[in-house]
């Protein structure tokens, strides 16, 4: 492999680089804080030992522990699209995340508890912790970019092995999905969607401060709703002076959806000391409102318009409840991934143009060829890593186009399954997809940079014979 022109594209290589080159691993901000949305890796092929089947996983949570669990709060969702129709498979847990209920059109379904293979109505399914399949060595290829001299070695270190993942994987009778084999090419990614637990919760309470003024400050507190199948309120306390310098305190209450409350503050004057308490108790007079938004557990935007004036504070977190950890969750589709290393390696690779959240929440296909210009330009630099260009497997201008439309292609009537993009590339013989040994970077690399470039790390997981196929956990 040659580096000639490394230094000029580490240069430009943002180095949070534990993401750079993973399949799908922390590709974006959101799934950074969202470990059960964030999907690693996405496989599917058709069954060695039953060409009816056509098998799918997704794994979740990087670097998962024997007490890491799916969410119930998150849909995982596996989209097959034949050219004529399309399914989409839902996979939702119970409370506790060890059990699972998928369901697709015509009646598909299945169920299941941990570790336990699930038989159902057209399909099976299979959760649990499991070895990571994926494999690469990251920290040699880390190391390169970092000091512009080449460190991959052979035989390399494959920075994955030991690691574990949760495994989703459902077996569905292919015919199901190809219109009894009339449209065989299969086109499949996988997503997330948060449905719940979004925003802020109970958590969130503590005070906050004004980093450009000292002398006032906030407490907030994320109270249950008033109701049954409510909103979560956020109570107010502002302890702050008027323009003359007399304290105001001021306090309000408004229900609070996902990071966003608007609250009308009152104030509280004419009180005193007890036990001397004036008859009628405080006067207690309208203010005006506050608005907040919050971008995360510790900070928040207000604006505030009332008797003292109007404008916007920016608050920092300065204490929070012992014990209890903070997660700012947002709603939505948080995660897809059909193809490994297209979001990690192909977008804000040479800047951060922010579309890495963008690109995981686009959820129709139709749309995704917004992002075709930001992979063509990543392939142009990806491209000459090996000191020459114009040696891809396609140009880039043709490339990106086809990767942009980021889905695993399978074609259901052919059992073999040992090469990646084959039916993209015309492989004949080869059902396409991606299975768990493939070694897909070793693949990526040489069709974007160039004919024989290697990590050289190798596949070494032992996996089962049969469904589910992934490897016992370490």
């Amino acid at each position: 492999m040659k580096y000639s022109r490394l230094a000029a594209l580490a240069a430009i290589i943002p180095l949070a680089a534990a993401q750079t080159f993973a399949a799908d691993h922390l590709d974006s901000p959101l799934v950074q804080n969202d470990p059960a949305a964030d999907i690693n890796d996405v496989y599917a092929f058709v069954n060695p030992n039953d060409a009816s089947e056509l098998v799918m996983l997704k794994t979740v949570v990087p670097v998962a522990s024997v007490d890491s669990r799916f969410s119930d709060a998150v849909d995982y969702e596996f989209h097959v699209d034949n050219g004529s129709s399309s399914a989409t498979i839902t996979c939702t847990f119970d409370g506790d995340g060890v059990r699972v209920h998928c369901a697709g059109p015509g009646g598909l379904k299945a169920e299941t508890g941990l570790n336990q293979i699930g038989m159902g109505d057209g399909m099976r399914v299979w959760i649990g912790l499991a070895d990571d399949a994926f494999f690469f060595d990251l920290e040699a290829f880390n190391q390169t970019v970092a000091t512009l001299a080449p460190q991959f070695t052979d035989p390399g270190t494959d920075f994955f092995a030991n690691l574990n993942t949760l495994v989703l994987a459902v077996g569905i009778d292919s015919d199901r999905l190809t219109d009894n084999g009339a449209n065989n090419t299969l086109q499949i990614y996988a997503s997330t969607d948060r449905v719940g637990n979004t925003g802020a919760d109970g958590s969130f309470t503590g005070s906050f401060f004004d980093a450009d003024n000292s002398g006032h400050g906030m407490t907030l507190q994320v109270l249950s709703p008033s109701s049954d199948g409510g909103p979560k309120r956020l109570y107010a306390i502002w302890d702050v002076y008027s323009p003359d310098g007399t304290p105001r305190y001021l306090t309000g209450v408004a229900p609070i959806e996902g990071g966003t409350a608007e609250i009308q503050a009152f104030e509280t004057s004419d009180g005193a000391f007890p036990p001397e308490f004036f008859g009628d108790g405080p006067t207690v007079s309208e203010w005006g409102t506050l608005s907040f938004e919050f971008d995360g557990c510790s900070s928040a935007t207000m604006g505030y318009d009332g008797v003292d004036g109007q404008g916007t504070i920016d608050w920092q977190r300065l204490t929070s409840i012992d014990g209890v950890g903070c997660q700012f969750l947002s709603g939505g589709q948080i995660d897809r991934m059909g193809r490994p290393a297209i979001n990690t390696a192909l977008i804000d690779l040479l800047e951060d143009t922010g579309l890495k959240d963008q690109y995981n929440r686009s959820e129709d296909p139709a749309d995704w060829s917004q992002f075709t210009a930001e992979i063509q330009s990543n392939l142009e630099a990806l491209d000459t890593l090996d000191g020459e260009t114009g040696n891809t497997v396609l140009p880039p201008t043709d490339l990106a186009p086809v990767l942009a439309d980021d889905r695993l292609i399978v074609d259901a009537s052919i059992p073999e399954c040992d090469a990646y993009l084959a039916v993209e590339l015309g492989v004949a013989g080869q059902c396409g997809g991606r299975t768990l040994s493939r070694d897909v970077i070793d693949d990526t690399l040489g069709a974007v940079v160039g004919p024989g470039v290697s990590d050289f790390v190798g596949f070494s997981s032992e996996l089962r014979d049969a469904f589910p196929f992934v490897a016992l956990p370490n």
